[in-house]
């Protein structure tokens, strides 16, 4: 009888609601997972390095502000490193992620789930598939009240709401900076503003706004914020031809032309992106090859999102080209 290959045996470093949704989609795809988080020392493992040490791969989980400690130790370690977004607080220390994967080759990325979304890869093969022409203009736009994101635990305690801990809402809301890169290029300079409000109570931005240049010509808004009531998220990008939008609420992608509409229906359950993200990073492993988010792609928002956040700092606009 052929002997049943062992589990692949994954350290999930964290165990707040990230780790513990990439602890359970691991587990359901048959791996073994060794768990380690400081504040929670009956998870597992005593430190994050018995943690990786003990395992074949690795997902960094953690608050933002150790993404960059714990994916370098996993590198250190020559295992395969899966980071959750944003890949590191800073674009030095994202750099540095790179540069030592570069050196191992590894299978490394980081868990922009939203790319798995059918609604961003609908409006991605539009966009890329020439549907729209030429692109001019696009945007990006997300809000939703913190308080309400994980209603069972204390907000004002989350890495969200921290600085130490790389909070604030750029860093939170990169999906939308990482899928403006992913649709349209690299960007060339940005110009923000960033701000914070009476409602919470957090020493970070609780609200973003960017006018971004990208290298290709066109111009795109990105709108960011901690704040609203009601969950909302959508994406626009408007061409020479034609303009293809998102819209979250409605679970569609439509493309507009000379009066003429086509609409794709893209409602999803969004755990299901999270899943995808998983099986990514397995079959990246099994067929040694990057997962779908490269580092280089998750070290270009990090840099973007600086340039952001220095943007607002400075009252002028940032170059990144």
């Amino acid at each position: 009888m052929t002997p049943r290959p062992a589990a692949l045996r994954v350290a999930v470093l964290g165990q707040g609601s990230a780790g513990r949704r990439h602890a359970e989609d691991l587990a359901a795809a048959g791996c073994e997972i060794v768990s380690y988080d400081p504040q929670q020392l009956h998870a597992g493992a005593a430190t994050a390095a018995e943690a990786v040490a003990s395992a074949d791969a690795v997902v960094v989980a953690s608050p933002s502000s150790v993404h960059a400690e714990q994916a370098l130790l996993a590198l250190e370690s020559e295992r395969p490193v899966l980071v959750e977004k944003p890949l590191a607080t800073t674009e030095a220390d994202a750099a540095r992620i790179v540069s030592a994967a570069g050196a191992r080759a590894a299978s490394c990325g980081v868990a922009m789930n939203l790319r798995f979304h059918p609604g961003a890869v609908a409006l991605h093969d539009l966009v890329r598939g020439g549907a729209v022409g030429e692109v001019l203009y696009g945007a990006a736009s997300f809000g939703y009240d913190l308080r309400r994101w994980r209603p069972q635990t204390d907000y004002r305690r989350s890495y969200s709401a921290r600085a130490e801990l790389g909070g604030g809402i750029v860093l939170d809301a990169i999906h939308e900076l990482d899928l403006i890169l992913w649709l349209l290029g690299p960007a060339a300079s940005v110009i923000a503003e960033t701000a914070v409000t009476k409602v919470l109570e957090a020493d970070v931005e609780h609200m973003a706004a960017a006018v971004l240049r990208m290298r290709s010509g066109a111009l795109v808004t990105v709108d960011v914020n901690f704040v609203e009531p009601s969950y909302r998220r959508r994406m626009l990008v408007a061409g020479t031809i034609a303009t293809a939008s998102w819209e979250w609420s409605t679970g569609s992608v439509v493309l507009r032309r000379d009066g003429d509409e086509e609409r794709v229906d893209v409602a999803y359950d969004v755990r299901d992106t999270y899943r995808a993200v998983t099986a990514d990073f397995l079959s990246a492993i099994a067929e040694g090859h990057p997962p779908s988010t490269t580092l280089t792609e998750g070290l270009e928002a990090v840099r973007l999102a600086e340039a952001l956040k220095r943007s607002a700092a400075s009252g002028r606009r940032a170059e990144l080209s």
